[in-house]
């Protein structure tokens, strides 16, 4: 498992560069004050915890841009991305049980 954050990430067009070199990736858009995301995070990464996939956090504070191009309007929200495409997006309630599913089907 492997964890980016924000410091990580300079643009829209680096963020599309991550996500070519790996097959599949899970977008976090949280912000700093929403505290249902920092309740989110954690179940997220427990549920992760068993595969092999990386996780990019990112703070809708900081990067507008990149929230306005993937068209995230709400935090939290979970975007899971496979070959550079969007198979899953959760919002603010997120169905853990459909994200596992997704996770399994990889």
């Amino acid at each position: 498992m492997n964890i980016m954050t924000n410091s990580h990430i300079q643009t829209y067009d680096h963020l599309e560069q991550l996500m070519a070199e790996e097959k599949q990736v899970i977008l976090y858009f949280s912000s700093r004050d929403c505290n249902v995301c920092h309740a989110v995070f954690p179940k997220l990464m427990n549920l992760i915890n068993d595969y092999s996939i990386k996780v990019i956090k990112i703070d809708i504070n900081d990067h507008v841009e990149i929230a306005g191009q993937l068209l995230v309007f709400t935090v939290p929200t979970i975007l899971m991305m496979y070959d550079g495409r969007e198979v899953l997006r959760e919002s603010r309630f997120i169905d853990f049980q459909k994200v596992e599913r997704m996770l399994n089907s990889f």
